[in-house]
């Protein structure tokens, strides 16, 4: 498995981290460097009388060293694959692992073996007492949330009644009352969007009157249809239920015969990081090959809990994903990883201009109207400066802006990379706008 050193700082876990793994970039300072098609290996003097022992799992990205440091990869482990990333003939291809190479892997090798089989209960009367406790705490949270969603129906009304232009004379204890009021009521996917009204920039941005009314007519749709779900398919029930806030379990997809899986080459096309209310969300888009599907697979941490980062942006993974229920079935997470593959044996279809993305957008509001990140890829955009405002044109000439989110570092790539040269382009359709991830070129991906 190759990779770049640009995929490899994103699996720094700060700027610290990635500098001091940059130092440790040099081949010639690891005293034991080497590979196979699992794993990457190495040895580095550290401050005590043995050397430290890094290694990495190939296939499903993961990282452990003898170094006491607590984050995840540590500088080692960075600066271990980013010296493969710039000297790959200096490491030795070998298939005879040492003791402490092969017993990490064994063990790797027999949970991942374990996570994809089926637990079976100890007894029926153990499973019926915990289905009948579990379907208790769900009532129990139910009542709890309609509470608090009768409650945030009559602010909303109160809010339509006085007007929109009283909006920026409200204080931010205001909003914060009634998000609380949510998060007390189990209902957090509520509270973030009372928390949008908050978080509008009143004083320099013109369009705050259309936003805060997307925001409320959103919020009015959700209330009306979640009051309504009995009426509406199981699909539907669960993808309201985590819009509200419910959270969706990785560990009983994993478990369930039933679920959709899906078998591809997967182009992991991009990855986002954000912090929001003391939790990091990471965000990593993929889009299969051969069946033209888009996934979203979510990592949770806080700044005391590292991330667990399985996914390597820009690489080719062969594996099956298990994807949530849902309207539009699109989080996911790995049921299986076979490995990564060098290059692509099948090129992924793709739109072939604006016209066609926004239709293809206007497809999935008809069937999910609350449908927002939309991943896709588009033929021949030319990346244009027009007063002032970054866009990006097709060859028909018509256009749609970047999204806001988009930093100026990966803005510079692309120019560097395309110029003004048409490429087809990777990204996610957003509402502010497309927020580039990579480039598609042939039967390769360059990430930005």
């Amino acid at each position: 498995m190759n990779f770049s050193e640009q995929q490899v700082e994103t699996l720094a876990p700060d700027a610290a981290s990635l500098k001091a793994g940059k130092a440790l970039s040099n081949a010639n300072q690891w005293l034991v460097k080497q590979i196979n098609e699992r794993v990457l290996w190495g040895e580095i003097k550290g401050s005590g009388s043995k050397p430290y022992r890094t290694q990495i799992d190939l296939q499903n990205i993961a990282y452990k060293c003898s170094c006491p440091s607590f984050k995840f990869p540590c500088k080692h482990g960075i600066g271990l694959m980013m010296a493969f990333a710039k000297q790959p003939t200096l490491f030795s291809k070998t298939d005879i692992e040492p003791d402490w190479v092969k017993e990490w892997m064994d063990k790797r090798s027999q949970k991942a073996e374990k996570k994809a089989e089926v637990s079976t209960p100890i007894s029926s009367d153990n499973d019926e007492k915990a289905s009948k406790s579990k379907e208790k705490r769900q009532n129990e949270r139910l009542l709890q949330v309609e509470g608090g969603i009768a409650e945030l129906e009559l602010w909303l009304k109160d809010l339509l009644r006085t007007g929109f232009l009283s909006l920026p004379s409200k204080g931010v204890q205001y909003f914060e009352q009634t998000a609380a009021r949510m998060v007390d009521a189990k209902a957090t996917g509520l509270a973030g969007r009372v928390r949008a009204f908050r978080d509008l920039n009143y004083l320099h941005n013109n369009d705050w009157q259309k936003e805060s009314l997307r925001i409320a007519a959103e919020l009015f749709l959700l209330i009306e249809a979640f009051k309504n779900a009995s009426k509406l398919s199981p699909e539907w029930q669960q993808s309201l239920k985590n819009l509200v806030g419910w959270n969706q379990s990785s560990k009983e997809l994993l478990q369930n015969h039933d679920a959709e899986k899906v078998k591809d080459i997967w182009i992991a096309l991009g990855q986002e990081q954000q912090e929001s209310e003391g939790i990091i969300v990471q965000r990593n888009w993929l889009w299969g090959t051969k069946t033209n599907r888009s996934a979203l697979i979510l990592n949770f941490g806080t700044p005391y809990s590292p991330l667990e980062n399985v996914i390597l942006p820009g690489t080719f993974i062969e594996a099956e994903l298990a994807f949530f229920p849902a309207v539009l079935p699109h989080r996911a997470v790995i049921y299986l990883q076979k490995g990564f593959v060098e290059k692509l044996d099948t090129i992924p279809e793709m739109l072939d201009d604006w016209t066609a993305a926004f239709q293809y957008r206007s497809e999935l509001l008809s069937k999910y109207p609350f449908v927002n990140d939309i991943p896709m890829i588009i033929k021949c955009l030319r990346f244009v400066l027009n007063q002032k405002k970054h866009i990006l044109c097709d060859e028909n000439k018509y256009y749609h802006e970047i999204s806001l989110s988009w930093t100026e570092e990966k803005m510079l790539t692309l120019y560097a990379y395309a110029g003004s040269t048409p490429v087809n382009l990777a990204g996610v359709f957003r509402r502010d706008g497309f927020l580039p991830l990579g480039i598609v070129e042939g039967d390769n991906y360059l990430m930005l």
